[in-house]
């Protein structure tokens, strides 16, 4: 059975109201995690509007997605991170135009190339640990 757009937002809320109390206590690994554990719900809640028909701009989970790629963006260490850091954000820069397009366009499936790509770049990142 697929979830609802309002199935996934309840389960977000939740999953936020959780990682507000851990936010506390976390190291920047574990925050950088639940930026992409938030990045993954925004995006999911989005390919499930477009799902029950429902136009996506100007919408919260959009909002939320771009601000979050903008933090990962704007957290990389440059000078510690070298390469590594502009490759990354290169990536973000691309995934904010690949959500930008997909938003526009109401397009599930550019929603869902998206999450392939931030569930990639997630998986290497929770693997650092």
């Amino acid at each position: 059975m697929a979830a609802t757009a309002s199935t996934v937002r309840a389960a977000g809320q939740y999953r936020r109201l959780q990682n507000e109390s851990r936010a506390e206590s976390a190291d920047p690994i574990e925050l950088v995690t639940m930026l992409y554990d938030e990045l993954e719900t925004a995006v999911g809640v989005l390919a499930a509007m477009v799902r029950q028909g429902q136009r996506i701009s100007a919408t919260e989970p959009a909002h939320r997605a771009r601000a979050i790629l903008i933090a990962l963006d704007a957290g990389l260490d440059h000078e510690a991170g070298g390469d590594v850091a502009a490759s990354l954000s290169r990536v973000y820069r691309s995934m904010r135009r690949k959500l930008d397009t997909a938003v526009a366009a109401n397009s599930e499936s550019d929603l869902v190339e998206l999450l392939d790509g931030i569930l990639t770049i997630s998986s290497a990142w929770r693997q650092l640990r």
